[in-house]
């Protein structure tokens, strides 16, 4: 049995991580206690600091994401890396990479996570939501969804309020608008529509989603066919 003395407060994050580790890995190896009233208990504690985890998380992940590190290690996109370096199935990967991506702009989201106050799962439903928000959406979002989770409704149903959160603040302040055709295609999968001209030639328009466009933005294969991509910029 390994012991653990850390304090904490002049403790470097990588002590704190590693002290942590040992303690997940010992907590790991025991028989659950044979109160039923008990686990509950712990199974409610454990599930907060495993938010609160989630929280440093994110920070770790968006800092790697930033300076695009994975890159060094083979990796074409940070979503790659947690897929096959991390074990990540694809809709964990996503949503943990947009909490990291997105925490910057939800102050009280990133706040409450890291308090302890607010769930993993309401953090990363608020962070999908805001994802293709501008900035002034964006702190409008938050706090609607915010309400609506502490109002008790769950998950699921901010999840479902998020995805039309658009319309939601429009129905709110009276802006109501019809989308355009490019939204209504929707930005969860990537999608291009293509249309002859009459040379011959082809009209391109599409949306690449971040792993598809990490994908296009990385070197492309060369051959005495293909010499190379030619890029011109904007």
């Amino acid at each position: 049995m390994q012991s653990v003395m850390v304090k904490l407060g002049a403790a470097s994050t990588m002590e704190l991580v590693n002290a942590l580790s040992t303690i997940a890995t010992e907590l790991a190896t025991r028989e659950a206690p044979e109160s039923a009233a008990a686990c509950l208990e712990l199974t409610e504690t454990l599930a907060t600091a495993a938010d609160m985890q989630e929280s440093a998380m994110a920070s770790f992940i968006g800092r790697v994401d930033a300076a695009g590190e994975q890159q060094r290690w083979g990796y074409p996109s940070t979503r790659a890396w947690l897929r096959s370096k991390l074990g990540m199935r694809e809709s964990r990967a996503k949503e943990r990479l947009t909490l990291a991506r997105q925490r910057h702009r939800l102050p009280l989201v990133a706040k409450r996570l890291a308090a302890g106050d607010l769930s993993y799962g309401y953090a990363t439903t608020v962070a999908d939501a805001v994802a293709r928000l501008d900035d002034t959406d964006c702190g409008q979002a938050e706090s609607t969804l915010l309400d609506m989770a502490d109002q008790g409704f769950s998950a699921g149903k901010v999840a479902a309020f998020g995805r039309r959160i658009r319309d939601v603040i429009a129905e709110r302040d009276g802006t109501e608008e019809a989308p355009d055709e490019d939204s209504k295609h929707g930005y969860e999968k990537s999608w291009i529509t293509t249309t002859r001209s009459l040379d011959g030639g082809r009209y391109i328009k599409g949306w690449l989603n971040p792993e598809d466009a990490a994908i296009w933005d990385g070197p492309w294969p060369r051959s005495p066919s293909r010499p190379g991509r030619t890029t011109t910029a904007t």
